[in-house]
């Protein structure tokens, strides 16, 4: 590991901190945040563009995921040492970052979708700098984020070449759900902590939510400011419902984060379909 994994570097970063910057570091360390990306995605399906917003969402969710299989598996310490500042709280493993993965998942795929020069561009820059924020903020080695940018890269890469081919072939949605019953199963069997049971638990209602919206033919149409302040406080239920209820086992973990992306992405539209439905039937009858 040698010099990829080095406290010297990390010194050598934070040489120049002050306050401003800790806060400048921080609030690039948000964009690649799990809730960063979950505002996000969920604004970007909420506004009519469900497909590339469920594309997204699932490359972001398995490369959390595989983040999480790799933490478990490497078992690598956080940085520590004298002279070090570690300006955030973390308790799981240091290797790889799942900042710097998520990160170059997000924007590579969109540039691989894009194939625009510029998106690569914005997208490098990004996760360089989010990168640099983790490792000024002492939570990671110069390998951890090195490892998770190339990954991330990697992992977009790929599924964006996997549903390329998909794409020349029409799966039906009753084989659809057959599909995500095994890749649900799979994922939550293999767990290996509570971050990727949680990881695996929105990645199923995510997937759920939208075949079942596609079946059920509600349709996409950019939602107006009053009902996004709507669709985000019935998320908000959802979430904060499920954190007052006890969990006896993982697997109501694994309930919970399939029932907040559930909601997200099929309650919500059907309560939305049918106001507007009856609104709409509401007005005919008026004279």
């Amino acid at each position: 590991m040698g010099w990829f994994r080095n406290l010297d570097v990390l010194l050598t970063v934070q040489r120049s901190a002050t306050p401003f910057l800790d806060s400048v570091m921080r609030g690039i360390s948000f964009l690649g945040s799990e809730f960063f990306y979950f505002a996000v995605l969920l604004f970007l399906y909420w506004s009519g563009r469900r497909k590339p917003a469920i594309h997204l969402a699932c490359t972001v969710l398995l490369s959390l995921y595989a983040s999480f299989l790799l933490k478990e598996l490497f078992h690598l310490p956080r940085p520590a040492g004298a002279g070090l500042r570690v300006l955030e709280t973390v308790e799981d493993f240091s290797f790889p970052s799942g900042h710097a993965q998520s990160t170059a998942s997000f924007w590579f795929f969109l540039a691989f979708s894009s194939r625009k020069p510029s998106v690569f561009l914005l997208g490098g820059t990004i996760v360089f700098l989010v990168a640099l924020s983790r490792l000024y903020l002492g939570v990671h080695y110069l390998e951890d984020v090195l490892f998770g940018a190339l990954f991330g890269f990697g992992l977009a890469f790929g599924f964006r070449k996997l549903l390329s081919l998909a794409a020349q072939r029409k799966v039906s949605l009753p084989y659809a759900l057959v599909l995500l019953g095994l890749l649900s199963t799979v994922l939550f069997v293999a767990s290996p902590s509570p971050l990727a049971v949680k990881t695996s638990g929105a990645l199923s209602g995510t997937l759920l939510g939208y075949l079942l919206a596609r079946w059920f033919g509600f349709p996409e149409r950019p939602l107006v400011p009053g009902e996004y302040l709507l669709g985000a406080g019935t998320v908000a239920l959802v979430y904060l419902g499920g954190k007052m209820l006890p969990l006896p086992h993982e697997g109501w973990l694994w309930v919970r984060y399939l029932s907040l992306t559930f909601s997200a992405t099929f309650l919500f539209p059907g309560l939305l379909h049918s106001l507007r439905h009856d609104s709409r039937r509401h007005s005919q009858l008026l004279p």
